[in-house]
């Protein structure tokens, strides 16, 4: 594992979901769990204090629903802390729109913006990517660049659930031929009943490695440095 350490959290108030978190190290998925009990504000606490155990240089969570009216208690819980925050919604459109859309270091015809309906598609099937990606690497010996490989550590504790989160995430039929998912409402519609893949969204939603903000320059007393060599 090396490079950013992304937490990611999708948050969940009472009401039979579990709230969800990730932890990656570069290519290395280090924790991934899942809290059953408590309110939305709760699920943040528990989150927050993980991300902030593990020396995350990142923080996102899910705010296109109730997780929006947490930025408050996130911007508190983060004051001074070196953490960078970003608010993950889904609904808009991808990352980099005009970039092309690349799988092995293969150049796609389209732009992100032509191939993802939106952020959660892009991200979902980055996943997807990372893991094909890895088997082609172990299974058929292909050279993979290692920053698109993904290593799921075995101390995770919930990952046979992980697993089964990950592989039923079903694609929605998009009539502009863009990959789309089918959103939380949908799924837990028939004739799907599929539960609120917590866990698999924290994962997802870990998939983006947000820009480094900009730090500012230091000023330099040049008169004095002068003055005194």
């Amino acid at each position: 594992p090396e490079g950013a350490i992304i937490a990611a959290h999708d948050p969940s108030d009472e009401g039979g979901d579990s709230k969800g978190y990730a932890l990656r190290h570069g290519n290395v998925v280090l924790d991934v769990s899942e809290k059953v009990t408590g309110d939305a504000n709760e699920g943040m606490d528990w989150a927050l204090a993980k991300a902030l155990q593990a020396q995350a240089d990142h923080f996102t969570w899910d705010c296109d629903g109730l997780g929006i009216s947490l930025k408050r208690q996130v911007d508190t819980a983060l004051a001074g802390k070196k953490m960078e925050y970003h608010l993950f919604k889904g609904s808009e459109s991808p990352y980099d729109p005009e970039l092309p859309y690349t799988l092995g270091g293969l150049q796609k015809a389209k732009t992100n913006r032509e191939t993802f309906f939106n952020k959660r598609a892009q991200m979902w099937w980055k996943l997807r990517d990372r893991f094909e990606a890895t088997y082609r690497a172990v299974s058929k010996g292909q050279y993979i660049n290692p920053e698109e490989l993904i290593s799921l550590s075995s101390e995770i504790d919930s990952i046979e659930q992980l697993r089964s989160e990950v592989c039923r995430i079903p694609l929605k039929r998009a009539n502009s031929g863009k990959i789309q998912i089918l959103s939380k409402v949908e799924m837990a519609k028939k004739p799907y009943s599929i539960p609120s893949p917590n866990m698999g969204d924290a994962l997802m939603m870990s998939m983006h490695t947000p820009k480094l903000s900009m730090v500012k320059p230091v000023q330099i007393d040049f008169a004095g440095w002068k003055q005194y060599g």
